[in-house]
């Protein structure tokens, strides 16, 4: 029986020794991997004591970097309600919650991210702490859209909502509202947040029915009156600018919106991030000095990878043409961001850092009505694109839109219209321009046109870079199957 039960624990105590020394090779090899990696100093390693627990100065580095690493995330989950705020201050300073803003010419749009010259913008905020709103739109080539603090469409209005272009009356309720008995909306939109942002576009009309057709939408409270209704020519000088806040004051913009908001789904993962960090639902935004100066730099850390995601020559943008730099500007595929495997947070990130609003129409492969974009950052060298050269942008013949197509010119500090002498920043297929024998369209971008092309020309700021898109409004089936295709820009030397 003892020789049995040293035989047994014999054999116990070798498989232990081997367990161990497989233990211990496998920690060699990942240690030896680690260590023999080039990427080592892209890694933080910590220091242990002989009993197994972690040294002070490890513990004071990992506490400042996990707040730093859930801040860092928070700000990609919240561009697009930063993007919203910084344009809900900017209609505040100018209107009141279910007043109409016209936004018409160069002036008026240079704030707004990537906004398009060539067509009229009809827009409002309203809040639903306040009130339900009764929304009118009516009969028409409009394209309209109810969008959330997170950009995604709850609602199309006009030629892709419910109305299907034939305009009609909508109810839109909030995330704590009943829909009201014996309302007499058509059709009810359920938001599932408090602040929202309606906007219009009218697309194929002179400037007289334009007007017409603007002052035929209405929102207004349930319990109030469409008479009272208020139509506002956005400011020529405009106090704002529509890319996200900088530095803390990025969290504070953040916090504005979601203090007004349920804590649900997405917030509620935001706020969950910054929790330790003095932004609270319940108590409010009050950072302490550490916490101030770690959403700080996870402000300026995240606005670099949103630029990397968005601008640069690694980014995960898919491109149109396998051989050619247009790159899809929007890139989810889904109009609530919720992919089967993931919730599709760098995709509106990226677009929102660059643009504002989505919609069906820009978002689902329609044919001959809504939008889609194209963007550029680099010529056909790969070098980015650059106002103090000249560039040639070629749009062969038969572009594949119904309606019209552009080109816009962006800063690439701001993401805004370019804003130059000129006072223009688009060039499109309704304006005067100069068209080649074979039917294509030369576009120049540069200090000065080239004889010949002033009309079809934008004029850049020497030493601040620019990016452009294409836009296709009606895209038709040669966009689709990709048997049109735009060249690469141009450099002219």
């Amino acid at each position: 029986m003892c020789m049995l039960v040293v035989v047994v624990l014999g054999l116990s105590l070798q498989a232990c020794d081997q367990q161990a020394s497989k233990s211990t090779n496998v920690e060699d090899q990942s240690t030896h991997t680690l260590a023999s990696s080039k990427k080592l100093d892209d890694y933080s390693v910590s220091q242990y004591y002989e009993n197994g627990y972690l040294k002070e100065e490890s513990v004071e580095k990992l506490r400042k970097q996990q707040y730093f690493a859930k801040a860092l995330t928070a700000y990609e989950f919240s561009l697009p309600i930063a993007a919203v705020q910084k344009w809900h201050r900017g209609f505040l300073a100018e209107a009141e919650y279910g007043d109409w803003l016209f936004y018409d010419n160069h002036a008026q749009k240079v704030p707004i991210l990537t906004a398009n010259q060539s067509t009229p913008y009809t827009l409002t905020y309203v809040d639903l702490t306040k009130s339900a709103y009764y929304i009118e739109i009516p009969a028409g080539r409009i394209g309209g859209l109810v969008l959330d603090i997170y950009q995604r469409p709850q609602a199309d209005l006009g030629i892709l909502g419910a109305d299907e272009g034939r305009g009609g009356k909508y109810l839109l309720v909030g995330p704590t509202q009943t829909v009201p008995e014996g309302h007499d909306a058509e059709w009810v939109i359920k938001s599932n947040c408090n602040l929202v942002f309606l906007g219009t576009r009218i697309i194929g009309y002179n400037a007289a029915e334009t007007a017409k057709l603007r002052r035929q939408h209405f929102v207004y409270p349930v319990d109030g009156a469409k008479d009272k209704q208020k139509y506002i020519a956005a400011s020529q000088t405009p106090q704002w600018v529509g890319s996200q806040a900088l530095g803390l004051q990025y969290w504070q913009d953040v916090y504005d919106v979601l203090k007004n908001e349920p804590v649900e789904d997405v917030n509620r993962l935001i706020l969950t991030l910054v929790r330790d960090l003095g932004i609270q639902k319940s108590t409010g935004f009050i950072p302490n000095d550490e916490q101030k100066d770690i959403l700080t730099a996870a402000a300026v850390q995240g606005e670099a990878v949103a630029m990397v995601n968005t601008f640069s020559k690694r980014s995960y943008k898919a491109r149109h043409w396998p051989d050619r730099h247009w790159l899809y500007v929007l890139n989810q595929t889904r109009l609530d961001l919720k992919h089967a495997d993931y919730y599709e947070a760098k995709e509106i990130a990226s677009y929102t850092y660059e643009a504002f609003s989505t919609s069906k129409g820009m978002v689902l492969p329609t044919r001959n009505q809504g939008s889609k974009y194209l963007g550029v950052y680099i010529d056909q060298n790969e070098e980015w694109l650059d106002g103090t050269n000249l560039y040639e942008f070629i749009i062969p013949a038969n572009a594949p839109a119904k309606d019209f197509w552009s080109i816009a010119i962006y800063n690439n500090k701001f993401r805004n219209l370019i804003d130059n002498k000129q006072g223009q920043a688009v060039v499109s297929s309704r304006s005067d321009l100069k068209v080649e024998q074979d039917g294509s369209v030369k576009v120049y971008v540069g200090p000065t046109a080239p004889e010949g092309y002033e009309s079809n020309w934008v004029q850049s700021n020497v030493g601040e870079g620019f990016f452009a898109y294409l836009r296709l409004y009606g895209p038709t089936e040669a966009y689709y199957d990709k048997s049109w295709k735009m060249p690469d820009v141009r450099k002219v030397e």
